[in-house]
């Protein structure tokens, strides 16, 4: 379970592994419950849109005023997976309050969009190769040899009539 401390400004973890979209919604159910808007929003978001054609913008999230993500009180790798800033900059991780070895290896997309296979395919790989063949087989290919090699070539390249000078 996800903790959030309101007063020192953290969100707790209690595992290894965790997403940016995962700590986002388990703010929003925390906001939720109670009167804990109090303490006003832990994050803002952006991205997430649908482009169609199942391509999204990825979503970045970011803490807002001081809050900051705590590892879990243990020596351990974070996996953290997606796009998490603080407002203004600054790193989204503080230490754990005891004397931990926490290494935090975060994954983030490297494109300015997601795409979704869900539902729909794409050509295959033979496929494509077969119409790039085909492209290439009706279309004439304009060569000058002579700029190669600086002289005249003949021949139609068959074993018959090989080219050469």
């Amino acid at each position: 379970m996800i903790l959030f401390d309101p007063a020192n400004k953290r969100i707790v973890l209690d595992s290894a592994s965790v997403t940016a979209t995962e700590l986002y919604s388990r703010s929003a159910d925390w906001l939720a419950t109670s009167d804990k808007l109090k303490y006003g929003a832990v994050f803002r978001q952006v991205g997430g849109d649908d482009l169609g054609g199942g391509l999204s913008i990825p979503p970045y999230f970011f803490l807002q005023g001081a809050w900051r993500v705590r590892p879990m009180e243990a020596d351990h790798d974070l996996d953290f997976v997606g796009n998490l800033f603080v407002e203004g900059g600054g790193n989204p991780f503080v230490r754990t309050l005891g004397p931990y070895q926490v290494n935090v290896r975060s994954t983030v997309p490297v494109q300015a969009q997601g795409i979704s296979t869900s539902g729909s395919t794409g050509p295959s790989a033979s496929e494509i190769a077969a119409l790039v063949i085909a492209s290439l087989q009706a279309t004439a290919i304009p060569v000058n040899l002579t700029q190669i090699k600086g002289q005249p070539f003949g021949g139609s390249g068959t074993e018959a009539d090989p080219w050469g000078p």
